[in-house]
């Protein structure tokens, strides 16, 4: 009996399924898509990722990104299974950074969106598809 309750409780309904602290580790970036700039200047963005475009989720909680000949260093914090904070992504509200959906983790494609946020001064969002 034991061992049935082992095995119904380790199997994964879902097998492609992984648990999020598996972000870490670095990823290509596949696309980058959302809104940027204030007032009349917030306008979509999209990026197809490049060889060599990369998110590096590393374990003391920086990541570094590649876009193009761009590079940029921040911080992140896991904070569940389908939620985390970036550093710089997304809109920060009263003080903190809008939060991150995980929403499709694999263990060869992540996929993440900023929450979406509508204000008077344009929308802002963001979509990060990642893959290994």
């Amino acid at each position: 009996m034991a061992c049935t309750l082992l095995m119904l409780t380790a199997c994964n309904k879902d097998g492609s399924k992984i648990p999020a602290p598996a972000v870490v580790g670095t990823w290509n970036l596949v696309s980058d898509s959302g809104f940027s700039g204030i007032g009349p200047n917030n306008q979509p963005f999209s990026y197809r990722g490049q060889p060599g475009d990369y998110f590096d989720f590393r374990t003391n909680g920086r990541l570094y990104i590649k876009e193009g000949a761009s590079a940029d260093t921040t911080d992140y914090q896991l904070l569940s299974d389908s939620t985390l904070r970036i550093g710089g992504v997304g809109i920060v509200l009263n003080g903190l950074q809008a939060l991150s959906k995980i929403e499709n983790l694999t263990a060869h494609t992540l996929t993440l969106s900023a929450t979406a946020v509508l204000t008077p001064c344009g929308a802002f969002d963001r979509h990060i598809h990642l893959s290994r």
